[in-house]
């Protein structure tokens, strides 16, 4: 498990990692090549964050992302296919470009509570067991159900960072179970 504070390199895209949640990715820029290829050497993960293009064209990360650790791997010459598991969620305290690297020094957020789902969340255990499996979505806790879902969940990168951001899962769930009404998946 990672210390408190931790200096880590970041992978800047438009997506959302939540913690206990998997994401596939393509690696071919030799920045990130590189990167990926250090994090398998020393067994050390690196951060994702949700990207903003700044004014100047350059790419500034949220302040909350989510570190990685990458649980599979495979491809070709110049392009790596990586799957990702989400660890913690940190804030970045200060970030910089070390060449064409962002790295960061970060602050790991604790762990959320463990509490139970609530009975109305029934149509999202529903789902679950699509996404995991019928042993694997058994009895989750309100946490990883609601990051696992929000992973999965067919919503904006700016949806899904709202989300991240939530620091009670009953709460994440009541949003989720909201955006999927909203687009008629509930």
């Amino acid at each position: 498990m990672a210390t408190d504070t931790d200096t880590i390199p970041l992978f800047l895209l438009q997506s959302v990692l939540f913690p206990k949640a998997l994401l596939g990715l393509r690696v071919f820029e030799p920045r990130y090549l590189d990167m990926v290829s250090s994090s398998l050497r020393n067994n050390r993960g690196f951060g994702i964050c949700l990207t903003h293009l700044r004014g100047d064209g350059h790419a500034e990360p949220e302040r909350v992302g989510t570190l990685a650790r990458i649980v599979d791997w495979g491809g070709e010459p110049g392009m790596l296919e990586i799957q990702v598991e989400g660890q913690q969620r940190f804030t970045v305290q200060d970030w910089y470009y070390a060449g064409a690297l962002a790295m960061a020094s970060v602050h790991y957020w604790a762990e959320e509570p463990i509490v139970p789902m609530r009975r109305e969340d029934d149509m999202l255990r529903a789902i679950l067991r699509e996404l995991l499996g019928e042993a694997a979505a058994r009895n989750p806790d309100a946490s990883t159900a609601g990051m696992i879902l929000a992973q999965a969940l067919p919503a904006s990168p700016e949806e899904k960072q709202a989300l991240l951001l939530l620091q009670d899962p009953l709460e994440r769930l009541r949003r989720i179970h909201n955006l999927l009404n909203q687009r008629g998946g509930a």
